[in-house]
Order: C-alpha cells, then sequence, then structure tokens
C-alpha cells in the first residue's frame, strides 16, 4: 500500500498529501498522485491558474520544492449561486454503494451489457474476469471502465495492459479519449527515455501510473524481470487466447497476473474446440486453488446485447487449375515417402500441406528453401532465415505470420531421393504460382464488389505474392511492420474509399475497419476456427450500418472441403462448451461455383 504523503522539510513543512494545493515555481497546483520511492518521490501536478491551466507537469522532490498552500478553516459566506451550484457538484459526485462513478463522465454510449463486468467488480464478486463476449461488442470499453471505476475509488494505483504489438496505440488512444487515463506507451525507446531522468538504481516501471506494452516485448528475458518488479494492481491482457498455450508468453502472462490484485482477460474467441487450451486461458492469473480465486465469466452474444446480426457467410469453390493439381499429387507423393520411412511425421508434413493451400508461391518459397539445405555442405545452415529482424528492440514485429522454418522430423536418410521427390514439387509450384486459380476468382470478386474490401490470408510471402497479382491498388498490413508502417498504412486504407487491404491474422487482430469497411474475403480456410471469427470481428462491430459480408474461398480437389469439415466439428464444439459464434453460418454453407 503506497503512502500517499511526501514532505519536503520534514522539520518544517506539513505533509503534502494527493488532493492538496500546492505552490511550486511560483504558480498554484492540485497534487494528482504522489509514487514515493527510496529518498524521493515524483509527484503530479495539475495546474490551476494560467498559464498552466489544464496542464499535468511530473516533478522530482526533493529536488524540486513543493510548499503546501494551508487552506482557510473560517466559513464564507456566499451568494446563493453559489451555493445552490456547490450542493449541486455535491449531488451530482455522489453515488449510491455498489453503482459506477466514472461512467456518466466517460466518453462512450451507454449500453447495458457494458456495464455489467464494472458493477461486478465495484460489488466484490471478484477480481479475475474473462470478458469474452462476441467480436464487436465493445470489450475495450468495458476495459476501460473497470479501470477507471477501480482508480475513481482508489483501489488500484498501477495499471498494466498486455497487447499484440498493433493494438498498442489504439489501447493508449481509447484510454485518454474515453475516461481521461493518460497511459504510457512502452518500449525500449520510451524506457530508455524515462531512465534517463530518474536516478541510475530506480525501475523506470515503477514510474508508470498506467502503461501498455506489446506482449511480446514483455516476454523478453532482459525486459521481464524489471517489469515483474513492479506491483502491478490491474492487468489487462488483450487477446487473451494468444497466451493460453504453454509457451513464454503465457508464462510472462501468468508470472505478472499472479502477483496482481485485479486480472482482466480479453478475447473473442476463447474456445477453440481444444478444452485444455481453454482451461489454461482460465488459469491465467489464479493462485493456488481456483476455489480461492474464482474467475467471472462474461460472454454475450449480439442477440443479449440486443443488436440485430446482420452478417451473410458465403463460401465460394474454387476450382483448381492443372499445375495446381500437379503440385498436390506431387506434395502427396513426398508425403507418403516420408511416412513410409519415419511413420510418425503426419503432423509435421501438416504443416507443407497448409502452405500449399495458402498458394503455391509459399510451397514453392518453402521447398526451394528445403532444397538448399540438401545442396549445402555437412554442418552449414543454408537456407534457414531468421524470423524477425535483429533491431526489433521495440517488440513492434509479429512473427505469426512469417515463413516457418522446415518442420523438423520431415525428410528422408537418402537426400538424393528426396531430391527427386521436391524438384517436380518446386516446378508445378513455380508454374502455378504465374497463374493461381484463387487469385483470379478473388479478381473476379473484387470486380464485382467495388467497394473497400478486408483481404485475409495467414503468411507474409502469400500475401507479398498476392499484392504483386492483384489488379486493383491495395494496401499491405503484416507483421513485419513497424509501428509507423502500421499506422500509415491503416491511415491509408480509412480514408480510400474503394480500396483493398491484404492483412495476416498477426496483424489484424483487434483492428476496428467497420466505419469504413463491411465487406471481409478469407483467401484460404485457416485451421483455427477462432480465427476465422476474429477476421469478420473486424468490420462486424458495433457500428456497422451495413449488412457484413464473409466470402471463404475454397479450392476444389485440394484438401480445402476436408478443412471445412473439421472446422465445422470443431465450432460445434466450442458452441457447446461455451456457445462460441458460427462464423461459417448459422444454417449449412452453400457451395457456390465461382
Amino acid at each position: 500500500m503506497l503512502v500517499e504523503k511526501i514532505t519536503t522539510d520534514p522539520a518544517e513543512a506539513p505533509p503534502v498529501t494527493r488532493g492538496a494545493i500546492v505552490r511550486m515555481r511560483r504558480a498554484q497546483w492540485r497534487v494528482v498522485d504522489i509514487r514515493p520511492f527510496d529518498g524521493c518521490a515524483i509527484v503530479t501536478l495539475a495546474g490551476l491558474a494560467p498559464p498552466h491551466a489544464g496542464l499535468e507537469r511530473r516533478v522530482l522532490t526533493p529536488f524540486d520544492t513543493i510548499e503546501p498552500i494551508e487552506r482557510t478553516r473560517r466559513a464564507r459566506i456566499v451568494k446563493a449561486g453559489a451555493w445552490t451550484r456547490a450542493c449541486r457538484a455535491l449531488v451530482a459526485g455522489d453515488t449510491p454503494p455498489a453503482s459506477l462513478r466514472s461512467a456518466a463522465r466517460a466518453r462512450i454510449d451507454l449500453l447495458a451489457h457494458q456495464l455489467e463486468p464494472a458493477l461486478a467488480i465495484v460489488r466484490g464478486l471478484g477480481c479475475r474476469v474473462l470478458l469474452a463476449d462476441e467480436v464487436g461488442l465493445g470489450k475495450t470499453i468495458q476495459a476501460g471502465l473497470i479501470a477507471s471505476e477501480l482508480r475513481e475509488r482508489g483501489a488500484i494505483d498501477r495499471l498494466l495492459v498486455l497487447a499484440p504489438a498493433g493494438l498498442r496505440e489504439q489501447w493508449v488512444a481509447e484510454l485518454h479519449g474515453r475516461f481521461a487515463i493518460e497511459a504510457t506507451l512502452v518500449d525500449a525507446h520510451s524506457l530508455r527515455r524515462i531512465a534517463s531522468t530518474l536516478p541510475i538504481d530506480l525501475n523506470p516501471w515503477t514510474t508508470l501510473s498506467a502503461a501498455v506494452a506489446s506482449i511480446d516485448y514483455v516476454k523478453r528475458p532482459e525486459v521481464l524481470p524489471l517489469a515483474a518488479r513492479c506491483l502491478w494492481d490491474l492487468i489487462v491482457v488483450d487477446e487473451a487466447h494468444a497466451s493460453a498455450a504453454d509457451s513464454d508468453r503465457r508464462a510472462a502472462v501468468h508470472a505478472l497476473c499472479a502477483r496482481a490484485s485485479y486480472v482482466l482477460l480479453l478475447t473473442a474467441t476463447p474456445h477453440n474446440g481444444d478444452e485444455r487450451a481453454f482451461e489454461s486461458l482460465c488459469a491465467i492469473g489464479s493462485i493456488g486453488d481456483e476455489r480461492d480465486d474464482p474467475l467471472l465469466v462474461f460472454r454475450r452474444t449480439r442477440h443479449d446485447a440486443g443488436l440485430a446480426a446482420r452478417r451473410r457467410v458465403h463460401a465460394l469453390r474454387v476450382r483448381s487449375s492443372p499445375d495446381e493439381q500437379r503440385v498436390h499429387r506431387a506434395l502427396a507423393r513426398y508425403s507418403q515417402a516420408v511416412r513410409a520411412e519415419r511413420g510418425d511425421a503426419c503432423l509435421a508434413l501438416a504443416v507443407l500441406h497448409k502452405r500449399a493451400l495458402s498458394s503455391a508461391w509459399a510451397l514453392a518459397e518453402s521447398i526451394d528453401r528445403r532444397l538448399a539445405m540438401l545442396a549445402a555442405p555437412a554442418g552449414a545452415d543454408a537456407g534457414e532465415q531468421l524470423t524477425l529482424p535483429m533491431f526489433d528492440v521495440n517488440g513492434d514485429f509479429t512473427p505469426e505470420d512469417d515463413a516457418p522454418a522446415w518442420p523438423e522430423g520431415v525428410g528422408l536418410a537418402d537426400a538424393d531421393r528426396e531430391r527427386r521427390l521436391l524438384g517436380p514439387i518446386a516446378g508445378a509450384a513455380r508454374a502455378a504460382a504465374a497463374r493461381e486459380s484463387k487469385v483470379a476468382a478473388l479478381n473476379r470478386l473484387l470486380r464485382r464488389i467495388g467497394e473497400s474490401v478486408v483481404v485475409f490470408t495467414e503468411y507474409r510471402d502469400t500475401l507479398q505474392h498476392l499484392r504483386a497479382l492483384l489488379q486493383r491498388p491495395s494496401i499491405a498490413l503484416h507483421g513485419g511492420l513497424t509501428r509507423e508502417e502500421r499506422a500509415c498504412a491503416l491511415n491509408a486504407f480509412i480514408h480510400r474509399p474503394g480500396s483493398v487491404l491484404l492483412a495476416t491474422d498477426a496483424a489484424g487482430e483487434g483492428l476496428n475497419l467497420h466505419h469504413s469497411c463491411r465487406t471481409v474475403i478469407n483467401l484460404e480456410l485457416p485451421w483455427n476456427p477462432m480465427r476465422l471469427e476474429q477476421r469478420i470481428g473486424r468490420v462486424d462491430r458495433i457500428g456497422q450500418a451495413h449488412t457484413v459480408h464473409a466470402f471463404h474461398l475454397i479450392a476444389d480437389g485440394a484438401g480445402e472441403l476436408r478443412i471445412l469439415r473439421r472446422l465445422r466439428e470443431r465450432i460445434d464444439a466450442a458452441k457447446a462448451a461455451i456457445g462460441a459464434p458460427d462464423p461459417l453460418g448459422i444454417v449449412e454453407v452453400a457451395i457456390d461455383e465461382l
């Protein structure tokens, strides 16, 4: 518990507390926040008179002198109008027990379902919350409202938001614009800047009252110890499903959340049909026996929120070209040879088939790297590539959409035989990449739509290949862009009606595109049904004024219809478990010829 008072001169001056009126640098200020440390304190001040009115300043005591201004305790005789205004202000500022104080001042539309989680928190029903509403129902607003209410009551002092790299600026803007919470975007650059103004042994994380950081940045071994050393009162984990699986990402998030007073997990897709992953998600931040640390779960659909669902899903069958059919036959022969020799490589081989369904170009890139490895001298590291630039000190980049390394355990003992089997795959894939049937179908579909469209694909190299073959100008958004490049790409798409945004899942999480677009096209079916709902949710959100259309391009004769059936099974399992949405359509999907 922080002691929110400081003394500039213990022998003479009275203590300075939060809310006190003080004099500093020959001007009057109100103390907004006090953050004490060994031998010093960071004090946040709000200006009371010009030229500092409305401004906030941070000073470091005792290096800056703060003089308390004693308020007179004598009664003042005021006019009736002033007395009436003061009484009205007191009545307006008073709230009944277990009710919300900050919601009326927040810049939000007061929707009943968005108030429920904050009410549950302030009534003491729990301190760990899973917000699992359908995509587009305002989970960010609900999280901001919870943070605002807890700060209003003095229940929390420090707030940490862990989000995908592409959503950091959005979180900072939402907290400031809607709830007047000044959050700092934390990366390597900002931490160096903050540390340069502090004593050398002071942890810069502890000077932040509200911080927004990338999960992939915080999990780094040189960053996590400093972040964990600071006791966070409320931790918000956005897109929490990405931290559910066993990984260094989950370990870092759990380590931080386990010490926090309040934990808020946000995800529209908590269940992908895998019960163990769902249980892992629900256990984030738990301490010991979960019965002593219950998880409050809020799962509301559009129907629950009183919002009509206006979504149409179209599954379009695309006939594979002869070159593409040769690619899949050659890949099947190679897979059969690997299984005959190794027997247990089915899961690893699935990565290659996944690349083939994404694009012939993506498969050709993987095969070429494998052939380069086979041709390299023994012990040489040829054909492998770094998945992230080494200069990504700020955690801007996301590796999920980069080309995967060659699957471990996939290969043949006879390198010459493997080269003979891989050569025809590479040749057919290069030939098919020049005239891909899905690209041709996409071009026809874009001509028919004639308005702004978001096209999703899984891999960055497929996106870049697609961009070169599209007949309309396009804007790329993927995990290899810096923060500034992503912002420029989104700004260009939003302000250019009729444009095409090519995006990967790594860059598309959490985006709000419903004001400028209503159509999503999936170049290939992801193997995880959560991704389908996340993609459509970029445009199917509160505030969408038009019917949303989602198109799934399905390769005929390439095994993608089997993926469609498996997706249906996983979606049905998730629906049975938690009432998950159905991104394939409420009724049986009709397969149309395109």
